[in-house]
């Protein structure tokens, strides 16, 4: 199903989506970015934003709920395990296989779009989160928000 191609093209996804400064306004800022961009798609999403290991903006539309929370945790379980994006995690372990344990740990970490790391200068800090919509639409939905953020809030 994924290329290659697609997985350079993740990994540039993340090298350009990067942050020289990420504080708590940023986190709320981002968040409710990411809510309002949750309005406009077809499906309802949940929104989580977590810095230096503290959710500091959660955010669920009507009609998201516990499963999606689940969904979070599994996906910023990924992305803090491997710092990488959710579904580069995903593609990684589809092209190259399972290699370590943890790739095979479906129940704590999600192999799916919807996690993407929080880099700021060149440290890694957190994850912002998405859940409702198909996972490469959870993917899209995030580093839309994020790349639109870079370019109108920093």
């Amino acid at each position: 199903m994924y290329t290659q191609e697609f997985y350079e093209a993740l990994k540039q996804q993340e090298t350009d989506l990067r942050f020289s400064f990420f504080d708590l306004e940023d986190a709320y800022a981002l968040g409710t970015m990411l809510r309002e961009a949750g309005k406009r798609e077809p499906e309802p999403i949940a929104v989580r934003i977590v810095l230096d290991d503290l959710i500091v903006y959660q955010s669920f539309l009507p009609g998201t709920g516990l499963s999606n929370s689940r969904w979070m945790d599994r996906k910023y379980a990924t992305v803090c395990h491997s710092r990488h994006s959710s579904l580069l995690a995903a593609v990684d372990r589809e092209l190259n296989g399972i290699r370590e344990p943890w790739q095979s740990d479906e129940e704590q970490f999600a192999f799916c779009g919807g996690g993407f790391p929080l880099v700021v200068n060149g440290q890694f800090r957190g994850a912002a989160i998405v859940s409702g919509l198909p996972h490469l639409d959870d993917h899209r939905c995030l580093t839309q928000a994020i790349a639109e953020y870079l370019h109108t809030g920093q």
